[in-house]
């Protein structure tokens, strides 16, 4: 994949400029005459993963949800990262529903957004949550909060552009419907190394959304064993405003080279990120035997 000079530099300021600038561990000197790379370098291998935070939404029970993404910064190289000392997320009670895998750069959208949320009580206040990335010595971490105004974003329903989060349901295997970015877990499905299976999920919109954009479905693999590949015979799917008042259907027909637990993401999105609305994502836990 190739991405300009240009492209590279723009992406780069966009992230800082859109989500919350990560910090360094205190225990981690930063040279001056590195830093600049975090703005303006994509390169095909070497670079680090940088983890978002996207935005805060509130639920009608008054609860919240923090809305967490990443930035890898290679444009070639997939990264692991084990849960753990390496990747965590404080306070422990939040620690767990992060990813271990990290995908290369994207070719349209420039990173991944909003790939899971973490859920806290009503009246946290001021307090953060705080995800941490180690590699290579280096410490990437970000906080979520809910205490500033300007980073609480549309999860369901972007008003002003009138648009709403497309609905899933996974297919194969069958379950129950799920929108928003907090999403729907399904599984654990078993299947056999080196054997493909296919995995489905159905793309509706609320019969209430007055305007339907073009969007896309993508899948991924979003934990499980580290240097293990996932191959998906048809990773993203793309639609148009008119394919959507039909209804999508995205199949893919997915191989473990290992076996392990796993689990694969889908996100489905309708206009674009940019404006932190509108997707939905959805996680499938999968068990692979030899």
């Amino acid at each position: 994949m190739a991405l300009r000079p240009a492209a590279a530099l723009s992406l780069g300021v966009c992230l800082f400029a859109a989500a919350a600038q990560p910090t360094w561990s205190q225990d981690f000197e930063f040279p001056i005459e590195e830093s600049e790379w975090m703005l303006r370098n994509l390169r095909p291998s070497g670079q680090p993963v940088v983890p978002v935070f996207e935005g805060w939404m509130t639920r009608p029970n008054g609860t919240h949800d923090l809305c967490f993404g990443y930035f890898n910064m290679n444009l070639d190289e997939v990264i692991d990262i084990p849960l753990g000392p390496d990747n965590y997320i404080e306070p422990a009670e939040f620690d767990g529903v992060q990813p271990t895998h990290f995908m290369e750069v994207p070719e349209r959208e420039g990173r991944y957004y909003c790939l899971f949320t973490v859920s806290v009580p009503a009246g946290f206040g001021d307090r953060r949550v705080t995800w941490t990335l180690r590699q290579n010595d280096r410490v990437f971490e970000v906080p979520g909060h809910t205490t500033v105004p300007g980073y609480r974003v549309a999860d369901f329903v972007h008003a002003s552009r009138d648009l709403m989060a497309p609905t899933l349901a996974f297919v194969e295997p069958e379950g129950p419907p799920f929108v928003g970015k907090r999403g729907g877990t399904a599984g654990v499905i078993e299947v056999e190394a080196g054997r493909p299976v296919r995995l489905a999920v159905s793309v509706s919109h609320p019969e209430e959304a007055s305007r339907l954009a073009a969007g896309m479905v993508w899948w991924g693999k979003y934990r499980g064993p580290s240097g293990t590949n996932v191959h998906f015979s048809d990773r993203i799917l793309r639609f148009t405003a008119a394919e959507a008042e039909d209804g999508i259907l995205a199949a893919t027909n997915v191989t473990f080279d290992d076996p392990g637990d796993y689990m694969v993401f889908v996100q489905s999105r309708q206009g674009s990120f940019i404006d932190q609305c509108c997707w939905t994502n959805g996680y499938l836990n999968v068990r692979v035997a030899p």
